[in-house]
């Protein structure tokens, strides 16, 4: 197995202490020696960005509505509210701007990985990715976005092809329950999430259909030298006897895997100090044969990838 697997940290989130997507969250993340975040990049209609996931601020924040339509002032004073942000405090909702700041400078960090968020309300617009560029570019070589939206990161390679990119098929391909929010929506015969018509038709074998949509899908991904794929379409993917690391990887390729958790602070249950759903776990991410993983207990993983080695 790779034990050399780099460890990112989702929505630079160590525990429940505070909200996701935070400027306390990717400090304290840096505080704790993890080298490798991730956090949601929403983009504004006037042309910001904000570090946050959901379509709309209602629930989570002081504010309702849709994060796309936040102007200046409003983005100013938003807040996560005290119910949502697991504290007795409000904590403010960054902005890309302040977390450029923090990172430029700070040689823990080796790479913050912004995922920009796609939503029906957004308008991820041409001139939008540009000023994304501009605001990026003097820290561009800490950072990697990424995105399930393919054109966004055709577009990002075609305005500054030296920035790091990454892509996710989650829109295209799947293997998790159904959701209304986002497709794909249609289940094929195998299992698979799939709403393109070549996903239903009658494949002779799971596997035949798998290294079909690959070589579509790499079409679409390949301006992306990392890949982030959902842990339980990877494991289903093997079974069905397509290797996604081996496909990528022979392409020059990274495999990021999320997302994978362990139980934090659970007992040890031999004299190794390990229990069995770690051991399984890695057994899985050994067959797998990953490059990174991603995952809201990074520093379960990080102990458990020092001990293997």
């Amino acid at each position: 197995m790779n034990t050399n697997m780099i460890v990112v940290a989702h929505a630079a989130r160590i525990n429940m202490d505070y909200p996701p997507n935070t400027l306390e969250g990717i400090k304290t993340c840096m505080d704790r020696g993890l080298e490798y975040i991730e956090v949601d990049l929403a983009p504004l209609a006037h042309g910001d960005f904000i570090l946050f996931h959901n379509e709309r601020l209602d629930q989570v924040t002081n504010r309702r509505g849709d994060v796309f339509t936040l102007n200046e002032d409003e983005k100013r004073e938003l807040f996560y509210t005290g119910k949502s942000s697991g504290v007795d405090r409000a904590i403010h909702v960054s902005s890309l701007a302040e977390i450029l700041d923090v990172i430029s400078g700070d040689e823990r960090i080796k790479e913050l990985q912004l995922d920009i968020k796609v939503y029906p309300t957004s308008l991820v617009h041409e001139q939008l990715l540009k000023h994304l560029v501009e605001m990026i570019r003097p820290a561009k070589d800490k950072l990697r976005v990424t995105s399930c939206a393919d054109w966004i990161i055709i577009k990002l390679r075609e305005l500054d092809a030296s920035i790091k990119l990454g892509f996710d098929p989650q829109f295209y391909v799947d293997f998790r329950e159904s959701s209304e929010e986002y497709p794909p929506f249609k289940a094929n015969r195998f299992g698979y999430l799939d709403d393109h018509p070549v996903a239903h038709q009658k494949w002779g074998s799971a596997l035949d259909y798998l290294m079909a949509r690959a070589d579509s899908l790499w079409h679409m991904g390949a301006a992306a030298d990392v890949w982030y794929m959902r842990y339980e379409f990877l494991l289903h993917s093997l079974k069905d006897g397509f290797d996604w690391g081996e496909y990528l990887h022979g392409r020059g390729v990274a495999v990021d895997a999320w997302t994978v958790d362990l139980e934090a602070g659970k007992d040890r249950g031999n004299d190794k100090g390990e229990n069995k759903g770690e051991r399984e776990t890695l057994e899985k991410l050994k067959k797998l044969n990953v490059d990174r993983i991603t995952s809201n207990t990074p520093l379960e993983w990080v102990r458990v990838l020092d001990k293997a080695d």
